[in-house]
């Protein structure tokens, strides 16, 4: 089996990672609540190979983790990226605070994790 090793993040890869706006919008809408890449699409008004292109980027960067719910995937942020953590951070609080948009979106994706996650699990179980 192959591992592939990850490399630590530098603060230069993770600003060009989220200078792309639609990455930058999803960070901030996982930043709220996990989320299925549906989720995603219905907050983000996106298609679903545009999130999930998207989503690849930053699990390749390591700053998203997915976790296999039967048929779906949930996709949360990494919190635990130190130095890069702290920055990444930053940039979310100043984006939501600085955007409505950003900060509508946040607060969907909030309510969409609410409605949509417990009903996925529990229809699973």
């Amino acid at each position: 089996m192959f591992c592939r090793m990850q490399l630590p993040l530098s603060s230069t890869d993770l600003l060009l990672t989220v200078a792309e706006p639609t990455r930058l919008r999803i960070l901030n809408c996982l930043a709220a609540a996990p989320l299925f890449v549906s989720d995603l699409q219905a907050v983000l008004d996106l298609p679903q190979p545009t999130v999930s292109r998207h989503l690849q980027v930053l699990r390749r960067v390591d700053l998203v983790r997915d976790t296999p719910v039967a048929q779906f995937v949930l996709y949360r942020l990494r919190r635990d990226l130190g130095v890069q953590g702290r920055l990444l951070s930053a940039i979310l609080d100043a984006v939501v605070h600085d955007d409505a948009s950003m900060r509508a979106e946040r607060d969907s994706a909030v309510e969409r994790s609410r409605s949509h996650t417990k009903t996925r699990v529990e229809r699973i179980s």
